[in-house]
Parts: structure tokens; C-alpha cells; sequence
């Protein structure tokens, strides 16, 4: 199982030296998160820092790259490369060189960012640009020249100790489709709640009604039937435009990587519940990497997130998980920043991925997050590896427990406590006590064969 949290540095729109990607976080920080008993980074990795000029890759920020790997790997914990991007490119947000950004009109910021995704005609023009794979300034495909950068990078870091995977690309959102998507939602929005949809719509743009909207959420019916309504219109984006781009990036990494796992992500308008159309990768060792956001994301009332919205948003993804057949590692959710009264709903989010056995990078470390509330909620008892299959585990309170079906094999199964000293543990197999070893921070309990328990609690 793997928990962690996401290290990305963005980089200012419009930069292009190596530096300006390089995060500041020390090693004394992956210290701290190591401490917290994570054992994954999704590490951001910005197409225009690798390569900003077409063909040429980046050495300074590959060796950056390559450092972070080097410190992960110190402190006991695995990567996974995330080509990151908000808005398509590095020229509106992060993401794209300047040069592989097809477009001509200008661009003009939004009140909140990720509104551009939906408003601005330049950032639709580039993005229809790149899933068309209109050729570059050198002949060359966008996506042909994003798999070519894939595949350099994996040759680069693929027998690295530290390295998991590769998250092909962060939330996959349509170009000039996007706004016609929102309507959809919007009309889906006023038929369920009986609303004209230009008040529903004029509402969603003020902050204030805004909430008063999202609240209407709360009725789980309502919510899934808006997003019954739009899911055709993303799954033809995604069936005919997403998932050849992901295969033809699949092949290029396969070309140098045959073992590392592949990330695939949704597209965007599915973290806030509209179910994904995707289909399956054609690879032997993909992951489904969903995200998920209540809509208060990014905004002041981010402590307003709802646990019922999060809810239909999360099963939503666990029916794609089924249909997929996949793992899941859900790669984005919280976004709590240092808010203060959010760790009531940092732990029903993490009840819930506990319960549906998914592992999780929470979104995102910043200076300030080893003093903020949410770091507090995230360290929590957590297993790390089951020797054999995981049934279940559960944190209620002061207690753990966890359950699993052994198998003989060369590792134990491992769990990670905090406040270890204080813990009393009890561990048995089949109904009968058995022992179990400790370290300076886990609980390791060899393997073998039959059904095993594992309960915890603190004095």
C-alpha cells in the first residue's frame, strides 16, 4: 500500500530556465514526511523544464530530477513522475513548452484559475491543438513529441531504486469542448433542482451562491443524476481522444521501461463526479489514478467540503475502478492547505479510501504543512505491505486494526504506528495469538499462511 503526497514546483507561467522549476523543499522536510510513515511522492515533473526546446532535454533539471530521486530513496520512499499541467502550458499556467503551444489568441486570466479551463479561447485552441497532435514547429506531433520526452526520461530514471511509476499526464481536459460540457452540467444542474439554468449558471460565478448551489449536492440523487447526464459527453473526449494518447505514451515508455507501473488519470470534470468513460489501458501494469475535489476546493470555504459530496464523488470513482478492473492509487484530493477545521473531513476521506483499499499522495506539501491541521489528520496507524492478500483495515479512534490473508513468502507484513511505544498490539492467525516484531516505527509480522489480525490501540 502506498500513501504519500504530492511535491510539485510549478514554475511561473512563462518560465523557461531550470531553476524556476526546482522545489524548495529540504531534505529535513522529506525527513518529516518520511517520519509520517509515507512511503510515496508524487513528484511533479513539468514538460517545459525537461524540455524547452523541441528535442532538447533539459540536463540541469534532469539531474534536479534525479537528486529528488536520490533523497526520496534516502528516506525510504518510492516515486512516481508526474507530467503536471494546469491549463495545458506553461505560456496560461504549468504544464507545455511555449513551443508545442498551438494558439492564437490571447490569453486572459480568471478570478479562479481553473475557470480558464472553461472561459479562455487560447487555452481551448492549444488544448485542441494537442489532442488533434497538430504538428509542432519541427513537423513533428505534440503528443509524438510528449512521448519521445516520456521515453527519455524513463530511459533516465527507470532502473532508479526510488521509482515506482509514471502518471502520463495530469488531468486530461477537453479544448473547446470544455465549455460546451459545462453547459451541460449547468442544464443537468437546473433540471434536477428545478432551477433555471442561467440562474444556476449566473450563481456559480459568485462566491457566496455559489455554496448555496453546491449544497443542493448534498442530495446524493440529484448529484448522480447530473453526472448520468453529462458522462456521454466525456466519454466520447475520452474513448477518442485521451486513451490514444495514452497508449501512444505507453508504447514509447514500454520501449525503454517494461516494468514500471503507468498511472492513468481521468479527465478533469471527473473530480467532481461525473463517472469516467475511459477504457482500460492495454498494459500489464497500469493503476487507475483518480482525483477528486468538493467544489469548495481552492477557494476560501474550503472548510465548508462536504463529506456527503466527497462521498458520491469517491463512489463514483469505485465503480470506474470495477469496471476497470484496475488498482487504484488516487493521486490528487484535500487541498487543505492550513486551513483550520478540515480534519473532520481529512478523515472521512481517508475512511473512505481505507475502506476501498486504495492507496493515496495527498495534494499538496507546501512550507507550511507539517504544522497544519491536516498533516496532523493524515498521521495515522497505516499498513504498508500485507504478505498476502488484504481483506481490510480500519482506523476507529485510538485504535487499528487489519486484517489479511497470508501466504509464504520472503517479507512480512509491515505497519506503520505512530506513537509505537505506547501501543499495545495483538496480533493472531487463525484465532490463535502470534508474535510480531518492532521497529523504532513498525510492526512487522512474518509470513505465513491462513487468516491474520492485527489490533492496536494507544493508553
Amino acid at each position: 500500500m502506498l500513501h504519500g503526497i504530492n511535491l510539485v514546483h510549478k514554475g511561473s507561467p512563462g518560465a523557461t530556465d531550470a531553476e524556476d522549476f526546482m522545489g524548495a523543499w529540504t531534505a529535513d522536510d522529506i525527513a518529516d514526511l518520511a517520519a509520517r510513515g509515507f512511503t510515496v511522492v508524487r513528484l511533479g515533473m513539468i514538460w517545459a523544464a525537461v524540455e524547452p526546446e523541441p528535442g532538447q532535454y533539459s540536463q540541469p533539471y534532469l539531474d534536479w530530477l534525479g537528486s529528488q530521486l536520490d533523497l526520496l530513496a534516502a528516506h525510504g520512499i518510492g516515486v512516481i513522475l508526474d507530467a503536471h499541467q494546469d491549463l495545458y502550458s506553461q505560456s496560461f499556467g504549468d504544464g507545455a513548452p511555449g513551443w508545442a503551444t498551438l494558439t492564437d489568441a490571447p490569453f486572459e486570466e480568471s478570478d479562479l484559475w481553473s475557470d480558464a479551463y472553461l472561459t479562455s479561447p487560447a487555452v481551448h485552441g492549444a488544448l485542441d491543438a494537442f489532442w488533434a497532435n497538430a504538428a509542432g514547429p519541427t513537423g513533428v506531433g505534440l503528443q509524438d513529441s510528449f512521448a519521445a520526452m516520456w521515453a527519455h526520461v524513463a530511459a533516465r530514471f527507470g532502473t532508479h531504486p526510488a521509482l515506482i511509476g509514471y502518471d502520463i499526464l495530469n488531468e486530461p481536459t477537453p479544448g473547446g469542448a470544455s465549455p460546451q460540457i459545462f453547459g451541460a452540467i449547468i442544464e443537468a444542474f437546473g433540471a434536477a433542482t428545478g432551477q433555471d439554468p442561467q440562474q444556476v449558471a449566473a450563481e456559480f460565478m459568485d462566491p457566496e451562491s455559489k455554496l448555496s448551489q453546491l449544497g443542493r449536492l448534498d442530495d446524493v440523487a440529484v448529484h448522480r443524476a447530473i453526472g448520468d447526464t453529462v458522462a456521454p459527453l466525456l466519454a466520447a473526449f475520452e474513448k477518442e481522444s485521451v486513451a490514444p494518447m495514452m497508449a501512444r505514451v505507453a508504447a514509447a515508455v514500454r520501449g525503454v521501461d517494461e516494468d514500471s507501473l503507468l498511472l492513468r488519470e481521468h479527465s478533469y470534470f471527473a473530480n467532481i463526479g461525473v463517472p469516467s468513460g475511459q477504457p482500460p489501458l492495454e498494459d500489464d501494469a497500469w493503476l487507475y489514478s483518480p482525483h477528486g475535489y468538493d467544489l469548495t476546493v481552492d477557494t476560501p470555504a474550503i472548510a465548508l467540503s462536504s463529506d456527503i459530496r466527497a462521498g458520491t464523488i469517491f463512489a463514483r470513482h469505485a465503480q470506474t475502478q470495477e469496471r476497470l478492473g484496475a488498482p487504484v492509487l488516487v493521486g490528487e484530493w484535500g487541498a487543505f492547505g492550513d486551513a483550520e477545521s478540515v480534519a473532520g473531513h481529512a478523515r472521512f476521506l481517508l475512511d473512505t479510501f481505507d475502506e476501498n483499499g486504495w492507496s493515496w499522495t495527498y495534494w499538496c506539501w507546501d512550507e507550511d504543512f507539517a504544522g497544519s491541521e491536516a498533516a496532523d489528520a493524515l498521521t495515522r496507524p497505516r499498513p504498508i505491505a500485507f504478505a498476502g492478500d488484504a481483506v481490510a483495515w480500519k482506523v476507529e479512534g485510538d485504535r487499528f486494526t487489519a486484517v489479511w490473508d497470508g501466504r509464504d513468502c520472503a517479507e512480512p507484513s509491515e505497519f506503520w504506528l505512530p506513537n509505537i511505544e505506547r501501543a499495545e498490539v495483538a496480533v493472531e492467525c487463525d484465532g490463535v495469538g502470534t508474535p510480531a516484531r518492532r521497529t523504532t516505527d513498525r510492526i512487522l509480522v512474518d509470513a505465513g499462511t491462513g487468516r491474520f489480525s492485527l489490533t492496536a490501540t494507544w493508553r
